[in-house]
């Protein structure tokens, strides 16, 4: 598969996928307008940069693709926004998402099939609301996950 934002974005929602809990990790291009109580925890994505480096003349270069996962558990008011409750709830992707995207086989796969030389989970945030974490107006409990993604 090529290196690009496609193949990149879609291979991680595959693996998102086999997280014991989540209901939906979109592809890329196909994040919804608004989500709904029996689509969540859902994952969207979107890459907010990337950098070009010169390798050699005009014509190799390495790009480097910083993709963000922003995971959306629950609303912040469900619950009666009891923290305890949907904190409960939260928290424990942060561990999830770790030991996926540490497992060797996993990161084997995904340089593979996406032609890259890292594609690594390199942090997340946990919190609540805007920016990131509002959807269609609406705040959500959840995570935002950073990765970077490097070509050849």
């Amino acid at each position: 598969m090529p290196f690009n934002e496609v193949t990149a974005t879609n291979q991680l929602a595959a693996q998102e996928r086999a997280i014991a809990g989540i209901r939906n990790s979109f592809d890329y291009a196909r994040n919804p307008d608004s989500l709904t109580a029996n689509m969540l925890p859902a994952a969207i994505h979107f890459i907010p940069s990337f950098v070009a480096e010169e390798r050699g003349h005009h014509n190799v270069w390495r790009n480097t693709l910083t993709l963000q996962s922003v995971l959306f558990v629950v609303p912040r008011e469900s619950q009666g926004g009891k923290l305890r409750f949907i904190e409960n709830e939260a928290i424990p992707y942060g561990q999830k998402w770790r030991d996926r995207f540490q497992t060797e086989s996993v990161i084997a796969g995904l340089l593979e099939n996406t032609a890259a030389t890292r594609f690594f989970l390199i942090g997340g945030d946990y919190g609540a609301g805007p920016p990131l974490l509002e959807y269609a107006g609406i705040p959500y409990i959840g995570w935002i996950f950073n990765f970077t993604v490097v070509s050849a």
